[in-house]
């Protein structure tokens, strides 16, 4: 014969069905008269006759001694003693555990133990569930057919490790896993050995385990100085059994992006392995100085080499004192350092020079001294080293009455060197405008360029407003026109003086959406500088939207508080200043905001902020209690 298990429900079933059945069987039992004698011919006892005492329930029970004395129960059974029928006890066994969730309501159990989870507490519980027989109750149990008497859950997923089939939760199934106990989404295994980088001791399965030092953690102790026992590998990702580090920096050569340390990748340090962070390369072949036994590539090695910078192959030195002439400071030997010597090769200790030019009598070929050959130089009496011809007549400019040939003489010409027989001068400075670099004669240049002293370049490579001047340059539309010459500032297509009676801002656009309509055309941008193209200006203040700081023009600003952002600072009810406008497109001076959220009466669709939309809502300003507005509760 099998003993069969009752639930926790059935059991509560069960109990409340006696507990009814007995409440009825004590009803039966008392007065059919609701408790009350009933007198002949009369509501009212006969005179001198005997009062009993009050019974409201009528279970026979006086009310003075009745433990529920406006609930029938003739036994008074009170299974915790508490004075309080069971009838009327809502807490049957005196547990502090209301009835209605107390897990064993009639069997004291303030713990509410219930080591199978099956609802039904362990005082009033007969059989204890374990499917699995592993000590742990099914309905706590997170394998309830497989035994795990530890509860092991690696994952915290509320599946046992031994039923679960992915022990670390990281969505790929143990079976596939490479990691199947660390988790590791990636499934990362740099050497493609099956064991993911997550959970495997070498990485790179060069035969130096990530963690050689064993210490516990990769990388506190990396392998260098050639050493490759009892510490962690160097490159932990990348093949090297040799452990080479060759700045000692912890990082293997395979795997360090500098291995000289000197603050130059590797991929672009011409001495990837000798430190030499200025690069010096002087024969430019790719290979730094340092690094390089033939620094200028002239064939000779640097150790025999008698000027190891400078490229000489032939090893010429003239005054035969070991020091090649292309590195000589003093090629003649004559006690004058070339830098000074006006005839470096030429031995001339007293230095004449008839036309104190840099070239010394001995070696000058040039009268004038302007290292043009007297034979082919256009100005021969006046030096002229550059030889300019501006207007290639034969003449240098040196010598040149009218070097532009405009037909206007070089001492009266505004524009010397530039062909300008108008003469034009904008700003008046006396220098035309074809060759003046600002034109304008506010200190930016017309083209991007400095002149010093005269004036530097704009932010738009150059003068913006080449001949109306405006130092500052200001450029509202960045469209590289200033905006003392640009018709429209904002770029917006809306004209800045839209009627063209040459003054801005006198008849400003109404746009789409404005309040009484309006028109963009043959008239000024309302937000000169702002681009608005739409030209909205709901308030008809003549200010567009998009600039207008009082939107609805309720003399509430939209950003009240001045901390840039509008809206973060609403005006509470009745408060005009230091606060943002609570209804910045719709007027209200007052901000009265009843419900206190941030939006003015006049723009909140629920001003009492019950959840009813004010067009739905009966009592839209009622706080509930229905004392302050007269609405109805």
């Amino acid at each position: 014969m099998k003993l069969c298990k009752l639930s926790g429900l059935a059991v509560r079933f069960v109990f409340v069905v006696v507990v009814v059945f007995l409440l009825g069987v004590a009803a039966s039992c008392g007065h059919d008269n609701g408790g009350q004698i009933k007198y002949p011919d009369s509501d009212f006892p006969p005179s001198g006759a005997h009062v009993p005492p009050i019974d409201t329930d009528g279970d026979g029970i006086p009310d003075a001694q009745d433990n529920c004395s406006s609930v029938v129960n003739s036994g008074q059974e009170d299974v915790d003693s508490d004075g309080i029928g069971d009838a009327c006890d809502d807490d049957l066994d005196g547990d502090e555990i209301p009835n209605v969730v107390d897990n064993c309501p009639v069997v004291y159990n303030s713990s509410q133990n219930d080591s199978d989870g099956d609802g039904l507490g362990d005082a009033c519980d007969l059989v204890f569930d374990d499917a699995d027989g592993d000590g742990v109750g099914d309905g706590l149990d997170n394998c309830v057919d497989i035994a795990n008497s530890k509860q092991a859950d690696l994952d915290g997923d509320g599946i046992g490790d031994v039923c679960d089939d992915d022990r670390d939760g990281d969505k790929i199934l143990n079976l596939v896993d490479n990691c199947p106990t660390v988790s590791n989404f990636d499934q990362l295994d740099t050497d493609n050995d099956g064991d993911g980088n997550a959970c495997d001791d070498d990485d790179d399965n060069d035969g130096i385990l990530d963690d050689g030092d064993a210490s516990g953690k990769i990388g506190d102790n990396r392998c260098t100085g050639g050493n490759v026992n009892d510490c962690d590998d160097n490159c932990r990702l990348i093949d090297n059994p040799d452990q080479k580090d060759s700045d000692g920096d912890g990082l293997g050569d395979a795997c360090d992006d500098d291995d000289d340390n000197d603050g130059i990748p590797d991929k672009i340090d011409n001495c990837s392995l000798v430190p030499n962070n200025d690069q010096l390369d002087t024969d430019g072949d790719g290979m730094g100085n340092a690094c390089d036994n033939d620094d200028d590539n002239d064939g000779i090695l640097d150790d025999n080499d008698n000027c190891r910078l400078f490229h000489n192959p032939l090893q010429e030195d003239i005054d035969a004192d070991g020091i090649g002439d292309a590195c000589d400071s003093d090629n003649d030997n004559d006690g004058i350092p070339d830098g000074l010597d006006n005839c470096p090769f030429v031995h001339n200790p007293d230095q004449s020079n008839i036309d104190d030019d840099e070239l010394g009598d001995l070696c000058d070929n040039d009268i004038d001294g302007d290292g043009v050959n007297n034979g082919s130089d256009n100005c021969p009496n006046m030096p002229n080293p550059d030889q300019r011809d501006n207007d290639g007549d034969g003449l240098g400019d040196v010598c040149d009455p009218d070097d532009d040939n405009d037909g206007v003489v070089d001492f009266e010409d505004n524009c010397r060197f530039v062909s300008n027989p108008d003469q034009f001068d904008n700003d008046g400075d006396r220098i035309g405008d074809v060759c003046d670099p600002d034109d304008d004669n506010d200190t930016i240049c017309d083209l991007n360029e400095t002149v010093e002293g005269v004036c530097v370049p704009g932010p738009a490579l150059g003068d913006n407003c080449q001949f109306d001047p405006n130092p500052d340059q200001k450029d509202n539309d960045g469209d590289r026109i200033g905006d003392v010459c640009d018709p429209d500032d904002d770029n917006d297509g809306i004209l800045d003086d839209g009627d063209l009676n040459d003054i801005i801002g006198v008849s400003s656009c109404r746009g789409r959406g404005s309040k009484v309509g309006g028109s963009n055309m043959n008239c000024d941008d309302n937000c000169q500088f702002i681009f608005n193209p739409s030209q909205i200006d709901i308030d008809v203040d003549g200010i567009g939207n998009a600039c207008d700081p009082d939107l609805d023009g309720d003399e509430v600003p939209n950003d009240g508080d001045a901390s840039g952002i509008m809206g973060d600072f609403p005006c509470a009810s009745g408060i005009t200043a230091g606060c943002d406008d609570n209804c910045p497109f719709i007027p209200n001076s007052n901000q009265l905001d009843f419900d206190g959220d941030g939006l003015g009466d006049d723009c909140d669709p629920d001003d009492d902020n019950d959840g009813v939309p004010d067009i739905m809502d009966q009592c839209p300003f009622s706080d509930g209690d229905g004392a302050a507005d007269g609405c109805p509760l």
